[in-house]
């Protein structure tokens, strides 16, 4: 089966922080960390294995969509003509040293460089754009082969028209059958391969125990990083994990079905989506902040369905 790169992805103005899961690093360049000089198609990287517990069956295919660089401008502006040609679609990276990504689109000092560079040949979901910004054009995007790389906004090309980012395709694992190969799933993987399917896993539902201070999104069930959120852990684990970038917040729909008294540390079933209809109107807001629109609560897993399982 073949999945066609644009899955009907509402364009949404949106400014995407990654903070919460990738590190601002040096001041160093500027939208990538090459020259400017045509950079060589990298060999590309192995298929990404289907994640442990994975149903067997044939992989859907994301196809890109042909990609249209317009001239680029100081400002940031959206560009005019033919907008969000490559939103849904999948793109490659080029730069040979690595691309660059910035939590907003440009080079000023709010646009933090996050870490590490984006590989060659690194697959990434296109969410929006683009945004012309500092001589540059910007797309949003979200790898889809790590949950290690960092999202964010990437320039398209260099000032002299050098190609930085290229359409591509990508192979997409089955549907995930357990909490393993859920929690597994690269954040570009869950939206872009799986949007609005329904997925049932069993799980153990625990709770942190702890105070996280961050930003947060609304609809504030979309669990960011502020508050003492419940965790879904595989059924065998008891203890909350110590590396907070392993968690798995609960983002429980108000309106799913569940019960009013969570079983928390029991084992529960659950059924969720990502592309969670809510998140259309999704915002964030950082501390001493105001809420800008955000495509992160489309990257959550957002749960439908809870109920408690038998051991």
């Amino acid at each position: 089966m073949r999945l066609p790169a644009s899955f009907a992805a509402a364009i949404v103005a949106t400014v995407l922080v990654a903070a919460c899961a990738s590190r601002a690093g040096p001041a160093t360049g500027e939208a990538s960390e090459t020259a400017a000089t045509t950079p060589s198609r990298p060999a590309a990287p192995s298929e990404m294995p289907t994640p442990s517990g994975s149903a067997p069956g044939p992989s859907p295919r994301l196809r890109a969509t042909p990609t249209v660089v317009p001239d680029a401008t100081t400002a940031p502006t959206a560009t005019a003509g033919s907008p969000g040609v490559l939103v849904g679609s999948v793109v490659t990276t080029l730069a040979d040293d690595g691309l660059r990504v910035r939590s907003k689109p440009g080079i000023s000092q709010d646009s933090l460089k996050l870490e590490p560079l984006l590989p060659p040949a690194t697959p990434l979901l296109v969410l929006q754009g683009p945004v012309r910004a500092a001589g540059y054009e910007w797309y949003e995007v979200e790898p889809m082969t790590s949950r290690e790389l960092p999202g964010g906004w990437v320039a398209a090309a260099g000032r002299d028209g050098t190609p930085w980012i290229e359409v591509d395709e990508f192979d997409c694992p089955s549907l995930p059958t357990d909490m393993r190969s859920l929690a597994a799933l690269p954040r570009g993987v869950g939206l872009g391969c799986f949007a609005r399917q329904p997925i049932t896993v069993r799980a153990r539902l625990i709770s942190c125990n702890c105070d996280v201070d961050g930003s947060w999104y609304s609809p504030s069930w979309f669990f960011l990083g502020s508050g003492s959120p419940e965790l879904l852990v595989e059924p065998g684990q008891r203890d909350v994990p110590s590396d907070t970038r392993g968690w798995f917040p609960l983002s429980l729909d108000p309106d799913g079905d569940h019960p009013d008294v969570l079983p928390v540390g029991g084992l529960v079933e659950v059924t969720g989506m990502f592309d969670h209809p809510a998140a259309a109107g999704c915002t964030e807001t950082q501390m001493d902040g105001q809420p800008v629109p955000s495509t992160g609560c489309r990257l959550r897993f957002a749960v439908t369905r809870l109920t408690a399982a038998a051991p």
